[in-house]
């Protein structure tokens, strides 16, 4: 297939995914309106519909109180009348034969009072307090073994009943609910019969009939719902139920024979979230939209669901007429494209022949650059007012400064390569400062061993080691602030100046004075090294040093018992001009060894960031502590390579180790 069809057809077939996409995007679009607005609709009923049900439930409980309140206050006066005249009968007939006939009679004076808005009339007897343990209260089937809403018997209400009595609620069987009300008839005496012959005062009610005006306002409300079911604008084929708590249908409009066997689930997920919604799918009718509401007062479910099938109707119209408008434009940019790539394809042959002409070209030789230059200036037709007119220029601009750069690139590898071999010479020299311990002759109560490991070429760590005219060994061992060759320099005249004071009979802290006394005169860029230097005697195993803000070393045995140095003798040395460093002095025991490092080993990281640390590094010594000072050292950074993984190193890592042999 030519250059051209293929131009001609991706066009077209651009043309065409671009009709496709569009439509699909409409489509999409136009569908989660719809559905989103279906949605809210549908948030939107439910919402006005409990809100309405909660008012009317807000109605119906009110109703319910002010009966209830109604009832206590006529059982509650009854009874106060009755123990009133109670009291006058006992305080004019005590003890006369009169006294139960009359008191039977004034008690029928207030028993069968009517209740408010019911048919139901007050009970009331006087009793003793064994009698209501033994018998309850018969005229309303309270046992006394039933128990109240609050758990409790009549006995129970009995053993603690106040000056004003105390009321109590029963659900009996075949009754109904039962109010009481018990009233002590002498209460200033009360309880303090040993026979349990105190009298109690009980009037009594059944309830259930009145809450009948209640239930009215209820059932006025459900017909009130149905109602507006009917006045609503549904979907035909959608469905609108409102449900009991055991999911039977109260009122309903539509069919809901698809969702039938999902109705259980989405009721007991509306019951638990307060509402449930989103697509459901059916064997019958396909996927539905739904929204379950759960009105809590009432205990019942709004159920409203219309058929996806339905909503998307409207946007698969819309999208079949942009389907047929979008074919029109699909023919038309065909036709128009071949005629474009027919014309425009004549001028590409001249900037191919040029792009094989520069491949062919080698790009290492400066003559063959002088001739790519040349070539680009000739050939190609740069004069063209048009696109392609664009693309000659473009690729003649884009090919010079391609000489350009390849130019650059040869004059930076040069200098690279140059660079390079500086900083190599620079860590030949650097590391030829160095001692290199592995040379050193063992001797009968000594051996040492350094280790160095540069972060970059060059590095600022340095260590150092050697004999002094008494036989006794100078030690030292530092970090220089920075990295790279700064850092290298500042090492360098650190280690000369350390030399110079321990060789000229200084012991460790006076050489760190004077040290830091010549490096801070002559350190314009306020650069510092952390320093420790000893003298150490390998017949006694006496250790005297100084420490200048360096790592704390440790004293490692052969048993693997180990300790840590806790003096330092003072601050960085070579920024604070006037510091007096102090002396200390260590002793060796044979078999023990002294581990000088770097804080590059300690806070060595891994790809998390995490930090080698001190207690890896004792364990490490610990472990190792039988070896040699040299194995010891490639124990320590094999251990510290597999805990730094492929993270880079962030610092030089050097160590020295000597060791008092028996």
């Amino acid at each position: 297939m030519t250059l051209r069809a293929k131009l001609a057809l991706s066009v077209g077939l651009s043309v065409a995914l671009s009709i496709a996409l569009t439509l699909f995007l409409t489509w999409k679009n136009v569908s989660r309106a719809i559905i989103s607005s279906e949605e809210a609709h549908f948030s939107s009923i439910a919402q006005a519909l409990e809100n309405n049900l909660e008012s009317s439930y807000q109605e119906y409980l009110l109703n319910k109180v002010r009966v209830v309140m109604a009832a206590k206050q006529l059982m509650r006066s009854t009874a106060m009348d009755a123990r009133e005249d109670q009291s006058v009968l006992d305080r004019l007939l005590p003890n006369s034969a009169l006294h139960s006939s009359l008191s039977v009679n004034l008690l029928d004076n207030h028993d069968g009072k009517l209740a408010p808005m019911a048919s139901e009339r007050v009970s009331i007897e006087l009793a003793s307090v064994d009698e209501l343990r033994r018998t309850g209260f018969p005229p309303l089937n309270v046992s006394p073994n039933e128990l109240n809403a609050k758990q409790q018997t009549i006995a129970n209400m009995l053993t603690s009943l106040p000056a004003n009595g105390e009321f109590g609620l029963w659900q009996i069987k075949n009754v109904g609910n039962v109010l009481l009300f018990l009233l002590p008839l002498h209460p200033g005496t009360f309880g303090h019969s040993p026979s349990g012959h105190d009298r109690i005062l009980i009037s009594g009610l059944i309830l259930h009939r009145l809450f009948d005006e209640a239930q009215t306002l209820l059932k006025n409300r459900l017909k009130a719902t149905r109602h507006n079911f009917e006045k609503l604008s549904f979907y035909e084929n959608g469905c609108l139920m409102l449900c009991d708590s055991k999911g039977q249908s109260l009122v309903q409009r539509g069919d809901s024979t698809p969702l039938q066997g999902k109705l259980e689930e989405l009721f007991q997920q509306a019951h638990q979230d307060g509402n449930a919604k989103g697509h459901l799918s059916t064997d019958e009718a396909g996927e539905y939209l739904y929204h379950v509401a759960w009105i809590k007062s009432y205990h019942w479910y709004l159920l409203m669901a219309a058929p996806l099938e339905v909503l998307r109707s409207p946007s698969s119209a819309l999208v079949s007429k942009l389907l047929l408008a979008g074919i029109f434009i699909l023919l038309a940019a065909a036709v128009c494209t071949s005629l474009l790539v027919i014309h425009a394809m004549r001028p590409l042959h001249e900037l191919r022949n040029c792009t094989s002409e520069l491949a062919a070209m080698d790009p290492s030789s400066t003559s063959s650059l002088t001739s790519m230059e040349e070539m680009l200036s000739q050939k190609l037709n740069i004069q063209r007012h048009d696109e392609l007119g664009d693309l000659a220029r473009s690729f003649a601009s884009m090919s010079h400064e391609l000489i350009k750069n390849i130019r650059a690139s040869i004059e930076a590898m040069t200098e690279q390569k140059r660079l390079e071999g500086e900083l190599t010479a620079a860590r030949d020299i650097q590391m030829g400062i160095l001692p290199d311990l592995s040379a050193t002759e063992p001797e009968a109560h000594f051996s040492i061993a350094a280790f160095l490991e540069p972060a970059r070429e060059v590095g600022g760590d340095l260590y150092d080691c050697f004999s002094l005219s008494d036989g006794r060994k100078a030690l030292a061992l530092g970090d220089v602030s920075g990295k790279g060759v700064p850092a290298a320099l500042f090492m360098t005249m650190s280690v000369t100046l350390i030399r110079s004071a321990l060789h000229s009979g200084l012991d460790p802290a006076q050489a760190l004075t004077q040290i830091n006394h010549l490096l801070e005169e002559h350190n314009p860029g306020n650069m510092f090294v952390t320093l420790f230097l000893a003298i150490y005697n390998p017949a006694t195993g006496e250790l005297v040093y100084g420490n200048g803000g360096h790592c704390l070393p440790f004293i490692l045995s052969a048993d693997g018992k180990i300790r840590q140095f806790e003096h330092l003798s003072g601050p960085l040395v070579g920024v604070m001009p006037g510091v007096e460093y102090l002396q200390f002095t260590d002793l060796l025991a044979p078999n023990e060894s002294c581990f000088l490092y770097t804080d590059g080993l300690t806070e060595a990281m891994n790809s998390d960031k995490e930090l080698y640390g001190e207690e890896r590094l004792r364990a490490c010594l610990v472990a190792n502590a039988k070896k040699s000072p040299d194995a010891l050292h490639k124990a320590i950074f094999a251990d510290i390579c597999a805990f730094r993984g492929n993270e880079p190193p962030s610092d030089d890592i050097t160590m020295m180790t000597i060791c008092h042999k028996a």
